[in-house]
């Protein structure tokens, strides 16, 4: 996850989705890097980048008086798109972007910063934009050119998403959907789309809403004429369209123009036994709408009236439409991607590259993984009894994975991921995209 050299993948986040399934085998989207081709040179620029890898906690904590004025206001802004507030990144960082006068190492981080605030808005155009103005600033600082390819694929994807019309909210009357378990272990409900019964899966892992192409062509989809790709975790790239639903509705949320990344329909047939089919999934785009909205393990989903905003117990942070949790291990900090599609937590390589020691003595075997876009093989560790710190409370895992090496061309997308395995240690969770919080219910009866 080291940006600066050419052949890695640095802070990649899932634009699009992310769906990791038990027995190692994955799906996933991944973002373009958002780091300038200049060298780590201090523990702010250091934090910078642990920001846009999700850990904005870190930068939170360090704060910005050890920084110049221009790169304080980009950290805030990172802080500010990270937290929803769009406008206050765009007031922040637009002057700095578009200053001809700024190093192209800044405007670079600067741009990426935007890209990230619009897209996660939905603002498909301006953050189109905003990878325009990105691209020429890492062509100026001479950037990898892996690094500008992955922008560029993410400009094309935004203006794909541009051509729609934007999504609106028609009505909400909170009604309580009721959600069961795949074969996986994964959360599915009903939606309803084009009028038509449709069964999702619930991803809040999945930056877009995600459907097989035999599954656009049954609900009626309009499939945009622009088409794009989307990086896979599993190596290669991979062809999708646009489709818009004109009318979606889900647990008393109605909506219109809802956009969908439509994958052909093998790229949803994942490498389990007996055969596994996901026809749609349900990503943050439609969730956000919610505001808040609790995941009952007994199998409902519950959306709620927003709670007032209290900074002390703001523990969600959201970047490149992924949803980060601030959790610690042995009293070391540290940032979970938050993906309801991931049956099984793990520590990523860059976790283990920070800290070592948390692998230290301990057996360590090959892990393949199989998804979208081919295979890799990662080595893998597991940690016993491992204990997270979260949300007030804790969960213990009796094994906790922890990648030591990643598989060729492919490098983590952040620090770690927090599953099934932990959230189902819960009667309920639950997400405030309004105060930003991430809520665990009352803890489930442990047994050994």
């Amino acid at each position: 996850m080291h940006s600066r050299s050419p052949a890695s993948l640095p802070r990649l986040a899932p634009w699009a989705f992310s769906l990791l399934l038990a027995h190692g085998v994955c799906v996933a989207a991944d973002a373009p890097t958002h780091a300038p081709a200049v060298p780590i040179s201090s523990s702010f620029e250091q934090a910078l980048d642990d920001a846009d890898a999700g850990d904005v906690f870190a930068l939170e904590r360090l704060g910005t008086a050890s920084a110049d004025a221009r790169m304080s206001a980009i950290a805030k802004a990172r802080i500010a798109a990270a937290r929803l507030r769009a406008d206050q990144a765009v007031a922040l960082a637009g002057p700095i972007a578009r200053d001809a006068g700024t190093p192209s190492a800044h405007r670079a981080r600067a741009w990426s910063v935007l890209a990230d605030a619009a897209f996660t808005a939905g603002d498909y155009a301006d953050a189109a934009a905003a990878v325009d103005g990105w691209m020429t600033a890492l062509e100026q600082n001479k950037a990898p050119q892996k690094e500008r390819d992955d922008a560029q694929r993410l400009g094309v994807l935004a203006r794909a998403l541009s051509n729609a019309p934007a999504q609106a909210v028609e009505s909400l009357t909170p009604t309580r959907a009721a959600t069961r378990r795949d074969k996986v272990g994964l959360s599915r409900a009903d939606a309803t789309v084009n009028g038509r019964v449709q069964e999702a899966v619930l991803d809040t892992g999945a930056g877009l809403s995600v459907v097989s192409q035999s599954t656009a062509t049954r609900l009626g989809l309009r499939i945009l004429d622009a088409a794009a790709t989307i990086d896979s975790a599993s190596r290669d790239a991979v062809p999708t369209r646009i489709g818009v639903a004109d009318r979606f509705a889900f647990a008393g949320l109605e909506l219109r123009n809802v956009a969908f990344l439509v994958l052909d329909d093998p790229q949803l047939e994942l490498p389990v036994p007996g055969g596994y089919t996901i026809e749609a999934i349900i990503g943050f785009p439609v969730l956000r709408e919610f505001k808040r909205l609790r995941f009952e393990r007994g199998g409902s989903l519950v959306p709620e009236a927003v709670k007032p905003a209290q900074p002390s117990t703001e523990n969600l942070r959201i970047v490149a439409s992924a949803l980060y949790v601030e959790a610690s291990l042995r009293d070391v900090p540290v940032a979970l991607h938050l993906d309801t599609g991931g049956p099984r937590s793990f520590l990523s390589s860059r976790f283990a590259g920070r800290h070592p020691h948390f692998a230290d003595g301990l057996s360590q075997q090959d892990e393949r993984m199989a998804g979208a876009g081919g295979a890799t093989t990662r080595r893998v560790a597991r940690i016993s009894d491992a204990t997270l710190d979260l949300a007030g409370t804790h969960a213990t895992l009796p094994e906790l994975t922890i990648v030591t090496q990643d598989g060729d061309d492919v490098q983590a997308q952040n620090f770690g991921l927090m599953g099934g395995d932990v959230l189902d240690q819960f009667e309920s969770w639950t997400l405030d995209f309004e105060a930003m919080t991430f809520e665990l219910g009352a803890p489930l009866a442990r047994t050994r």
